[in-house]
């Protein structure tokens, strides 16, 4: 999916491309490397951020320009946003009145603004604010999803994460952050159909490429909850788990088997269970029985395993809706 930064061009000159991995934003150019970007590729950057107002370094590798360029890109997105923020705050403030906050002064302090400016966003918003008997509407006034809104928010997470994604190794926590921010601007182009992106490519591939997102920040959460855990930790979490599930009467996978089928035509069989006390493994720890050599499997490897059981016992489980479990049953 093509990335729509703030301040660069969203014209139809060029066709879409993917967008870069966050790995591959100080990738160096075509061999990777630091070297000096080529003489073209600096006089075209030089252009924009002296035109920006900013000045660039004469010996600039392909890393410092990106840094230069995403840096800018976030000071006009900033800049940009500023403008909105009374709008913003004036949907907020009605938003917390009708949820039943009545008091300016609250409201005030909440906001860090005068008393004055609370009046005058309720205003904005239809409401009278010296109208202190005015009950709570039946149905909270919620307002639905608005794609410039949604936009703002993904731009003001993109100034804030991009920064930790353009050195080499970036952690985790901020890999979770980058698809996460990733994810809003494929709900903000879900929620505009006159965006470009939903007009060269398409709802479906907006929405699967937001479930990729999401998938990917729920690899990199699970990286990060394994990270400095013990085995036996996960493994306690994952028989907690287990209990929590039976106890609300909620299906789990006791075992299962998956074939796995690779491109040229191989085939490999792995049995996937929980370890029990006759175990060498803590009680609760993800085992894999197969024909072929394994390697050992890591924290994150057993959340993963955890968290697809319980999708598949999940996700089965809607077709069982109607029916009555069967104890001892198979």
């Amino acid at each position: 999916m093509p990335e729509h930064d703030d301040g660069v061009p969203r014209g139809d000159a060029a066709p879409p491309q993917p967008p870069p991995a966050p790995a591959a934003l100080t990738a160096g150019g075509p061999d990777k490397t630091s070297a000096a970007a080529p003489p073209e590729f600096t006089a075209r950057l030089r252009a924009r951020v002296e035109e920006a107002g900013g000045m660039l370094l004469p010996v600039a590798t392909y890393e410092e320009a990106d840094m230069v360029r995403a840096s800018l890109a976030a000071l006009r997105g900033w800049a940009a946003r500023r403008e909105r923020l009374p709008d913003n705050r004036a949907d907020l403030m009605a938003a917390a009145w009708w949820a039943g906050t009545r008091t300016i002064a609250g409201l005030a302090a909440a906001a860090g603004v005068s008393r004055d400016t609370v009046y005058e966003d309720l205003r904005a918003r239809g409401i009278e604010p010296t109208d202190k008997e005015a009950a709570p509407a039946p149905t909270p006034q919620y307002t639905p999803l608005a794609a410039d809104a949604v936009h703002e928010l993904a731009l003001l997470m993109d100034s804030v994460v991009r920064p930790a994604m353009l050195g080499a190794g970036a952690d985790p926590l901020a890999e979770t952050a980058w698809d996460l921010t990733r994810a809003f601007f494929r709900i903000a182009e879900l929620l505009d159909r006159d965006s470009d992106a939903h007009r060269q490519w398409g709802r479906d591939e907006l929405v699967h490429d937001l479930v990729d997102r999401l998938r990917a920040a729920l690899h990199h959460a699970q990286v990060l909850a394994a990270e400095g855990v013990s085995g036996e930790h996960l493994a306690g979490r994952a028989l907690a788990r287990i209990s929590d599930r039976l106890a609300a009467e909620q299906w789990v996978v006791e075992d299962a088997t998956v074939r796995l089928l690779h491109l040229d035509g191989d085939r490999v069989e792995v049995g996937i269970r929980q370890a029990e006390r006759r175990d060498a493994a803590p009680e609760g720890w993800t085992l894999l029985d197969t024909a072929r050599p394994l390697g050992e499997l890591t924290g994150a490897d057993h959340l993963a395993l955890r968290a697809a059981l319980d999708t598949i016992a999940d996700t089965l489980a809607r077709s069982l809706a109607h029916q009555v479990p069967q104890p001892g049953h198979r």
